[in-house]
C-alpha cells in the first residue's frame, strides 16, 4: 500500500517546505523507528532534513512499515493523529499473516472525529493498558486528585480444596475445528466424501444485534448474515467466491431460545465448485430430526477477474456530478414497510444518486465487535438499503438472489457504496470500498423478493407449532380441477371447470 503524488506544482512549496525543515534542530530517536518512507528501522537518517523533503515527494511505504513492526513483535498500534484512518487501513495489511497474527493483533486510534477527545483518548488508553502495555496512569490523573487506594484483602485470601471439574467447552475437545467465525463455532470435515460442515447457534441472546433486524414483527436473520456464514464456509473450504446463492426461507429466531444453524460444503465436482446450503433447527428439537433448508448455492475457487472489475468508481468521493439525496424519514418509512431496523441496523449516513446510480456512506455504531466477520451482516444489510432510496415500496422486500460475492477485506467498520444495475440486467451490482476507495466486498448481482408478512409469521410458527400431511377427500360430480397456478402466495390447485367422477387432493 503506497501512494506517490508529483505535480510541478508541488515544486515551490517543496522548497519553501526544505528551507523550514532545514532551520529545524534534530536529535537520533531515543525508540526504534520504523520509517514509512523506507519500510525499515531508521536513526541518523531521520537528522537529515533531506529526508523529510523525501517523505514529503515520495511514496509511502505504510504496508511495509507495518509488516516491519509485526516482525519485530507489536501487535498493538496506537494511532496519534486527528482520526483513525490508518487504524481503518492497519488490518487490511493483514492479507498474508497467519490467523494467529489477526486474532492476536489490534488498532487503536486515540482520537476520532466527531467523539468527544478526552474519552477517546482515555479509551485507548484503557484498551492499551489491558493488553500489558504498561502506561504512566499518575501521569494521567497529575492535578486530578485522584489517588491509589488498597484493595480489599480478606476476600482474595482463600485457598480452594475442593477437586477442579473437567468439563468440555470448547470444539477442539470435541475434535471439531474450529473457524473463528462469531456466527460458526465450530467446523467438521467429512472425510468419505470431502464436504465439510460448520455449525453454530443463533439467538437474540447470543447475538444481540440480530434482535434489530425485524421483519413483520418478528426477529429475522438477515440475508446478509446467511451470506457472511456461506463466505466464511467459502473461505474454509478454499472456494473464495460465491458464485450463487439464493435465499428459500425467512430464517425466523423464536422469541426465547434459539436455533442451531449449520452451513453445508458438498465435495468439489470436476471444475471445483461446490454446492453449499444453510440449514436450521429449533435447539430443542431432536438433533436427528428434521432441518429446514433456508439457503443454497454453489461456491467456487477466488476469480481475480472479478476482483479487477469490481473495483472502480470510489475513489473520487462524493463521486462527481452526483447530487446528495435527503434521508428525511427514510428509516421510519422502512419501519412503517414492515422494516423495522433498530440502531445497529440504521447504518446509512448520507447518500447521493447519479442517472441510475446510487452512492451513500455506511457506518456501524460504535462498539459494535467486527472480529471474526468478513464484512458484519448489519454492515453490508446496510449497504442494501441504498437500493430503496426514492422507491416506493409495494410491500416487503428481502434479498432473494446474490449472484459473485467476494469479500476482499476484513474488520471494516464503516464503508463506502456503490449500487447500480448490473452487467447481467437482472438486479443490481454492490460495491463497498473503505475511505481510500480500496474494495472490501463486491456483489456482483442482487435481485430482491416481495415477501408477505403472513410468509414470515409462517416461517416462525409452522415449523415448531404443526405438523403438516395430505389428505385425499373426495370431490362431486360439480367440483372442477384443471391447472396448477401459482395459487397466490402459496401455491396450489384453481378449480375452474367441471369434472365428475375424480377424486382430487383436498386444498
Amino acid at each position: 500500500m503506497s501512494h506517490a503524488f508529483h505535480s510541478p506544482l508541488m515544486e515551490p512549496m517543496l522548497e519553501e517546505f526544505a528551507e523550514v525543515v532545514g532551520a529545524v534542530s534534530y536529535r537520533v530517536p531515543r525508540l526504534a523507528m520504523v520509517s514509512a518512507l523506507t519500510g525499515q528501522t531508521v536513526t541518523d537518517e531521520v537528522t537529515d532534513p533531506s529526508y523529510w523533503v523525501r517523505h514529503v515527494r515520495e511514496a509511502v511505504r505504510f504496508s511495509d512499515a507495518v509488516a516491519a513492526l509485526r516482525e519485530s513483535g507489536v501487535r498493538t498500534f496506537v494511532e496519534i493523529g486527528p482520526d483513525g484512518v490508518l487504524s481503518g487501513m492497519g488490518p487490511q495489511t493483514l492479507m498474508d499473516a497467519g490467523e494467529e497474527t489477526v486474532a492476536a493483533e489490534v488498532w487503536l486510534p486515540v482520537l476520532r472525529r466527531g467523539r468527544d477527545e478526552p474519552r477517546a483518548l482515555l479509551t485507548a488508553l484503557a484498551k492499551v493498558f489491558v493488553r500489558g502495555v504498561a502506561v504512566g496512569w499518575d501521569k494521567v490523573y497529575a492535578g486530578t486528585g485522584a489517588r491509589r487506594v488498597d484493595l480489599p484483602t480478606y476476600a482474595f485470601e482463600r485457598q480452594r480444596y475442593w477437586l477442579t471439574a473437567t468439563t468440555v467447552g470448547r470444539a477442539e475437545d470435541l475434535g471439531l475445528g474450529t473457524p473463528g467465525h462469531p456466527l460458526l463455532g465450530a467446523a467438521v470435515v467429512l472425510p468419505a466424501s470431502g464436504g465439510l460442515v460448520l455449525t453454530g447457534r443463533l439467538s437474540s441472546a447470543g447475538q444481540g444485534w440480530l434482535a434489530d433486524h425485524v421483519v413483520a414483527g418478528r426477529v429475522v436473520v438477515p440475508g446478509a448474515a446467511l451470506a457472511e456464514m456461506v463466505v466464511r464456509a467459502g473461505d474454509e473450504a478454499g472456494c473464495g467466491r460465491v458464485e450463487e446463492l439464493l435465499m428459500e426461507t425467512p430464517l425466523v429466531l423464536p422469541e426465547r431460545g434459539g436455533v442451531r444453524v449449520q452451513v453445508t460444503v458438498d465435495e468439489p465436482d470436476e471444475s471445483g465448485r461446490r454446492v453449499v446450503g444453510v440449514y436450521a433447527q429449533a435447539e430443542d428439537a431432536v438433533v436427528v430430526g428434521e432441518w429446514t433448508r433456508h439457503a443454497a448455492g454453489v461456491l467456487v475457487p477466488a476469480d481475480s477477474a472479478v476482483d479487477a472489475r469490481a473495483g472502480a468508481g470510489l475513489v473520487q468521493w462524493p463521486p462527481t456530478d452526483a447530487v446528495a439525496v435527503d434521508l428525511t424519514g427514510f428509516y421510519p418509512a422502512l419501519a412503517e414497510a414492515g422494516l423495522a431496523y433498530g440502531p445497529v441496523f440504521q447504518g446509512i449516513r448520507a447518500a447521493w444518486r447519479r442517472g441510475e446510480e446510487l452512492f451513500a456512506e455506511v457506518a456501524l455504531p460504535e462498539g459494535v465487535g467486527v472480529a471474526g466477520f468478513g464484512v458484519h451482516p448489519a454492515l453490508l444489510d446496510a449497504a442494501l438499503h441504498v437500493m430503496g432510496l426514492g422507491v416506493e415500496r409495494a410491500g416487503l422486500e428481502l434479498p432473494f438472489a446474490w449472484t459473485d460475492v467476494v469479500v476482499h477485506a476484513s474488520g471494516a467498520v464503516a464503508a463506502r457504496v456503490r449500487v447500480a444495475p448490473s452487467r447481467s440486467g437482472e438486479g443490481v451490482s454492490v460495491m463497498l470500498a473503505d475511505g481510500t476507495g480500496e474494495l472490501i466486498a463486491s456483489v456482483g448481482s442482487l435481485v430482491l423478493r416481495s415477501v408477505s408478512a403472513q410468509a414470515v409469521t409462517a416461517g416462525s410458527d409452522s415449523a415448531a407449532d404443526g405438523l403438516f400431511g395430505v389428505e385425499w377427500v373426495a370431490a362431486s360430480a360439480e367440483a372442477v380441477a384443471v391447472g396448477v397456478g401459482s395459487g397466490g402466495e402459496c401455491g396450489g390447485w384453481v378449480v375452474v371447470g367441471e369434472v365428475g367422477g375424480l377424486d382430487l387432493p383436498g386444498v
